[in-house]
């Protein structure tokens, strides 16, 4: 019953977006014989040399840039992701983690902008209103050029650090990262330099951060760090915009705990609805373990031959603890997908990650891909595999005496469907065994889908 209802409002705010979408990608009529608009500015970088643009009309290619000042342009950016989630539980599942019920909701709703300023630098500043408080994410100031001496970075970002962290969910090929995924210690606060060389095949990133307790990282209470972050990556393969690819990468992150409490898994969520940064699972506890510090490893590599690609990544830490041996928690996933229209995923050679996907015949196709083939839109097909190990005989014991951590499997597959470049609708089947120290192992079912839109 449930899944009717869940259904039903998702189809209505679906159509909602729909027709947000049809104003957003084709703000201008598509009369026959108009001359087509200049392919949209790229989501990364805004050009220092847009000219003085007149009062908006409804002709505009949206968004846009404008000349805020004489050094500084601005350009508005955001996202809406609304997704349905249902569950099934095995008996012994819901007896150990509680009814998972259904959700459905806003799973990201950003807006911001983003700009030049002068002719060396830029900026982005966006919020998350999803969960109904202003969460900041993207908000930081970039000097230099990443591929001419380097971009210094400074304010709220990504930490270098994983290949499905740093890939834009705008264009991740899941729904939610690997439940893994929560030993990166994403967005926080800090200093950073980010460096490629001329033609991508390598990067560099470091920087310093501190991680705060709550969604906009400000508090600094048990569980809050100071961390030390680098990556480094090779793309010895990178030809014809990602469709033939190698990828390897390695990320460390040394971190120090304020208070002297290192906590997994910490930020607020919602049981199937996450608005974390990182993923969170609500099958994996919370774990505060007292330590002097942390160290959290990652390595990566990717692979694309035309429409085919995959990913892999293994996660670790190692936590000191204050009064007892180490903590040693990991994890891995591995992805793969095929596009069956011929699409493939772009790669960032500034930045060593996936990109955006080009439709070749989207369903929409004004505005920037006004004078596209029509078509049915680009379908792709996804799976993955995720298995964590947060089970560790060190680890404290809980309140009441009992083993604390789990171990996770856990098979997703999925379906997106591109009704445009900044358009799409995915489903998800994850598949899940949980398997907590004190209780057993057991089987729960999620299903999902979503209806992303971003500019």
């Amino acid at each position: 019953m449930f899944v009717c209802r869940a259904i039903g409002t998702w189809c209505i705010v679906g159509k909602a977006l729909i027709v947000l979408a049809g104003l957003l990608l084709s703000p201008a009529p598509c009369a026959a014989g108009e001359p087509a608009d200049q392919p949209a500015m790229p989501q990364e970088a805004v050009e220092a040399s847009e000219p003085v643009l007149p009062a908006p009309s409804i002709a505009a290619q949206f968004p846009r840039t404008w000349q805020a000042t004489p050094w500084m342009t601005a350009r508005l950016r955001g996202r809406v992701d609304t997704d349905a989630i249902w569950t099934s539980q095995s008996p012994a599942n819901e007896t150990t983690f509680g009814d998972l019920g259904s959700a459905v909701g806003l799973r990201r709703a950003r807006l911001g902008l983003e700009g030049s300023l002068g002719d060396n630098g830029r900026y982005i500043a966006e919020i998350d209103l999803a969960s109904g408080q202003v969460i900041p994410q993207d908000a930081f100031v970039g000097l230099g050029n990443v591929q001419a001496g380097g971009e210094k970075r400074i304010g709220h970002f990504r930490e270098p650090f994983s290949l499905e962290g740093g890939t834009s969910a705008n264009s991740f090929a899941f729904m939610e990262r690997s439940p893994v995924n929560m030993l990166d210690p994403a967005r926080n606060w800090g200093l950073g330099y980010f460096g490629a060389n001329d033609d991508g095949s390598r990067t560099f990133a470091m920087g310093v951060f501190q991680a705060g307790t709550g969604p906009g990282d400000f508090q600094s209470e048990p569980g809050s760090t100071v961390g030390f972050t680098e990556r480094i990556t090779l793309a010895p393969i990178n030809s014809d915009q990602g469709r033939r690819l190698l990828h390897l990468g390695a990320a460390l992150s040394e971190r120090i705990p304020e208070q002297g409490v290192i906590i997994l898994n910490q930020q607020p969520q919602s049981a199937l609805i996450d608005f974390g940064n990182s993923s969170a699972s609500p099958f994996v506890p919370q774990i505060a373990i007292p330590a002097r510090y942390q160290q959290l490893i990652n390595l990566q590599c990717a692979l694309a031959r035309g429409s085919f690609w995959s990913q892999a990544e293994w996660y670790s830490t190692v936590i000191s603890q204050t009064n007892g041996p180490a903590v040693f928690y990991h994890g891995c996933h591995v992805d793969c997908g095929y596009f069956l229209t011929g699409e493939n995923r772009a790669y960032s050679g500034e930045n060593g990650v996936f990109g955006a996907v080009r439709v070749n015949r989207p369903v929409f196709r004004c505005g920037a891909a006004h004078g596209q083939p029509h078509g049915w839109g680009a379908w792709e097909l996804t799976a993955r595999f995720a298995y964590l190990d947060f089970f560790d005989r060190n680890t404290p014991l809980g309140p009441s005496g009992q083993l604390v951590g789990v171990q996770l499997s856990a098979a997703t597959f999925g379906v997106n469907w591109y009704l445009a470049d900044r358009v799409r609708l995915m489903f998800n089947y994850s598949y899940e065994m949980p398997n907590e120290p004190n209780t057993g192992s057991s089987v729960a079912n999620i299903f999902a889908t979503r209806l992303g839109i971003f500019w």
